[in-house]
């Protein structure tokens, strides 16, 4: 009797543990970034080639900084609650900064500030979602890419807008839609100051906006690119085009690796920069230098990404790490910390299994296998639901339910094995 007890009072524990487990899968924030501390994305230089900046997370909050092109004199320059700031933009006078912040739903807001990080002014409307953002050359004027942050919220295939592009005063004032195009994608702005014109990556294609004509056409060296390509950045000086894609010899692995490519818009030719066999985010030329600063993304395709902040040189191809002396940072939450990373589907998968085997012992001897049926029962209606869900709500969310159909259904392999083994003992001791 005491052991019946002692076992009841085990198998509570366990379900309480169990309940708890998955309450709190379900309700805590699962957010990758929530205590990571490195690198964020997106890069700019000043005009002057004297500051570069970039977004850093310090325990889960992601803020824009500065620092001297050598990474020297960091200074933080935007204060984020709750959002993560990224994506910095200089002004052409090197007096103001961009940058964009996103919320908890992933929408993005469009900011300037002073260049050290004073007065900052939201400059977007609160209903829309910002893709990017850059200045013209009279300081006076911002392009960005946005479409309706209601549409963003919506699941591929329920959206029906796409982005275009706006242009907006630096105090907020004056904003105006220059396309109606509904744009799948408007990645990698570029304002050229010399045509007069924005070029942007629309999936795969380079779009030209002429501000003069307000028209939109595809741009004269899109066709010149490869199949795909990633973060387009111009120098003008070069006549040149710095952008990412895959490799050659990755192209037949599972993983595609993407390295730095320089293409000469004069005579069409493209030569290699990288050979890094990971991803190469956020190239930005520097005005003065013959070298490109970028983002090595260290443990490609993971998260939280975890960046290296690089330059390569045009001519050489030489590398160098810049190491950025950042300020104090603040000390993670360790209780927290460790609760988010003990509590996963591996745990509750464990305590799942473990509170069967034991009800298992519990049973009687002629009921041994009840709970590894009862588990087969549940893991095959779950193989149901993700066919029910895949085929009327979303396909991805049906991958997610297969997935734990796969998961229930191997701890109920265990479980038989366990209730066989069990049922044997007792045989043996009678």
């Amino acid at each position: 009797m005491n052991r019946k007890k002692t076992l009841s009072g085990i198998i509570a524990f366990v379900t309480l543990l169990l309940i708890s487990s998955i309450s709190y899968m379900l309700l805590a924030d699962r957010d990758a970034y929530k205590y990571y501390t490195g690198l964020g994305s997106g890069l700019a230089i000043s005009e002057d080639d004297q500051l570069i900046a970039f977004s850093y997370f310090n325990n889960g909050q992601a803020a824009i900084y500065t620092a001297s092109q050598d990474g020297g004199d960091v200074k933080r320059v935007s204060n984020p609650e709750q959002v993560y700031h990224s994506n910095p933009q200089f002004s052409p006078d090197g007096s103001k900064i961009l940058y964009l912040s996103q919320d908890n739903n992933q929408i993005q807001s469009l900011y300037i500030a002073n260049v050290d990080g004073a007065n900052p002014n939201k400059i977007s409307d609160p209903s829309q979602h910002i893709s990017g953002a850059v200045f013209s050359d009279d300081n006076e004027t911002i392009f960005f890419a946005s479409m309706p942050a209601e549409e963003f919220k919506k699941t591929e295939g329920e959206t029906k807008e796409g982005y275009d592009l706006f242009s907006v005063k630096m105090d907020g004032s004056q904003m105006e839609q220059l396309t109606d195009r509904d744009f799948y994608t408007v990645d990698s702005l570029i304002f050229s100051r010399e045509k007069r014109e924005i070029f942007f990556q629309d999936y795969e294609d380079i779009n030209a906006f002429d501000l003069e004509d307000e028209r939109v056409y595809t741009a004269d060296f899109s066709s010149k690119m490869p199949a795909e390509f990633f973060h387009l950045s111009l120098s003008p000086k070069l006549n040149a085009l710095a952008y990412t894609t895959i490799t050659d010899e990755s192209k037949n692995k599972s993983l595609f690796e993407y390295d730095l490519f320089l293409k000469d818009l004069q005579n069409g030719e493209a030569k290699r920069l990288t050979d890094l066999n990971s991803s190469i985010v956020s190239p930005v030329f520097f005005n003065d230098k013959n070298e490109i600063l970028f983002l090595e993304y260290l443990n490609w395709p993971q998260e939280p990404e975890e960046y290296k902040l690089r330059t390569v040189d045009i001519g050489t191809k030489k590398l160098k790490d810049i190491r950025l002396e950042m300020p104090d940072l603040e000390s993670s939450n360790f209780v927290m910390k460790a609760i988010d990373y003990s509590v996963n589907s591996w745990t509750v998968g464990l305590l799942y299994t473990v509170l069967l085997m034991l009800i298992t012992v519990y049973v009687k001897h002629e009921k041994v296998f009840l709970p590894s049926i009862i588990s087969l029962v549940f893991g095959l209606l779950t193989i149901a639901a993700s066919l029910v869900v895949a085929a009327t709500v979303d396909p991805w969310a049906g991958i997610g339910v297969g997935m734990l159909a796969a998961g229930l259904l191997v701890c109920t392999l265990v479980l038989f094995i366990f209730a066989f083994v069990i049922k044997l003992l007792r045989k043996g001791a009678k």
